[in-house]
């Protein structure tokens, strides 16, 4: 939609009527005796229009929504009455997309953000080898859609193609749905009911997705489900910030597998831009632990990490056992591990991961994984 400049400057000026006094012709080209140049001169004097750098109007020059987008954006910072806040709302809203643009706060907008259905998803190569094993490619491509149903109700899905093998025949690939799931507040707790990621602590009790219920009060939250595998998990987490620690508890039982696992983590700064951390996992049913103490520079994003993990201490969802270098978690594991996280530009993020354990193979990863 265009318009005169001329013409807006009237229309705003007779709908948000500024009371400023009159002063001398701020515009060469409006003269005293234009039959605009009242309003033109109160709105130059409110601060609503600048004109042009060689001090003229230009009152014929098409106007642009950017342009006009400018004009409501000063005329929103005024004091207004009724029914010129009125008038400048009606703007606001028509000219949100250009005031979002630039930069400029509009009381409902975000509102109406929220309530649209948002897109998104990300892209991953990554590369695996193992000592004395075979390097492998993989890659996956996932989308998701998120959106309002009610002012008490949203829903969430994701489609993945989940991992591809570079060097194998894929032509049997096929799209599945990752996640599916509604949420909604009741008897004051937010609920999950559908398809649902499950990431306890650092990933290393449970790593996966959840065919379930989740309800979160405060700063615990339980889940009780049925695996992609048809495992049958309960699990719950808490998690809280105190004197600057972050502290959490996972509790992960899996009934198929007989496992029931115990976790306590710690994550704090040790210096400027330097954080440490560490966990520690019980499995209650073989009486194995496992143990995880690492530092990690947060600017140059290098971390390393000592870890002890004890024969049968893990889960098979554990985030260790997966992947193009997962570990055997039935086995000893204890050594380093050496992490590298780079952001190659906006949204473009580069991981690189070497694991040295005296127990197994050495391994190397790499990944680049895109988000739009």
């Amino acid at each position: 939609m265009k318009k005169r400049l001329l013409q807006a400057a009237i229309a705003a000026a007779l709908t948000v009527a500024f009371a400023v006094p009159a002063f001398a012709n701020p515009f060469s080209d409006v003269p005293a005796k234009h039959w605009a140049y009242d309003a033109v001169n109160k709105l130059a004097q409110a601060g609503i229009v600048d004109g042009y750098d060689d001090g003229t109007f230009k009152g014929d020059k098409t106007m642009t929504r950017y342009e006009m987008a400018q004009v409501v954006a000063k005329a929103m910072n005024k004091d207004l009455t009724a029914d010129q806040q009125a008038t400048v709302d009606k703007l606001s809203k028509e000219f949100a997309t250009e005031l979002n643009t630039l930069g400029v706060k509009v009381d409902g907008l975000q509102d109406q953000m929220d309530n649209l259905v948002k897109m998104s998803g990300d892209a991953r190569v990554r590369y695996g080898s193992v000592e004395d094993g075979a390097s492998k490619v993989d890659y996956r491509a996932r989308f998701g859609v998120d959106g309002k149903i009610s002012d008490n109700m949203k829903f969430s899905a994701r489609l993945t193609t989940g991992d591809i093998n570079a060097k194998e025949d894929n032509s049997d690939a096929k799209i599945d749905l990752d996640t599916a799931n509604v949420s909604f507040n009741a008897l004051g707790l937010g609920n999950t009911i559908g398809r649902q990621d499950l990431f306890l602590g650092s990933g290393a009790i449970m790593d996966g997705t959840l065919n379930g219920i989740s309800s979160q009060l405060g700063n615990v939250k339980v889940f009780a489900g049925n695996t992609k595998q048809a495992d049958r998990v309960y699990a719950a987490e808490y998690g809280t910030t105190f004197n600057g620690v972050k502290l959490g508890a996972d509790f992960l039982k899996n009934d198929t597998t007989g496992n029931k696992l115990y976790g306590a983590n710690a994550a704090f700064g040790i210096a400027k831009n330097v954080t440490a951390n560490a966990e520690y996992v019980k499995n209650d049913t073989t009486d194995a632990t496992a143990t995880a103490y690492g530092v990690k520079f947060d600017k140059v994003g290098l971390s390393a990490t000592y870890r002890d993990i004890e024969a049968g201490a893990l889960d098979t969802y554990s985030t260790l056992n997966d992947g193009l270098t997962g570990l055997d978690v039935t086995g000893k594991v204890k050594g380093m591990e050496y992490q590298y996280d780079k952001a190659l530009d906006k949204n473009v993020d580069l991981n690189v991961k070497y694991q040295d354990f005296d127990n197994d193979n050495h391994r190397t990863s790499a990944s680049v994984n895109v988000k739009f």
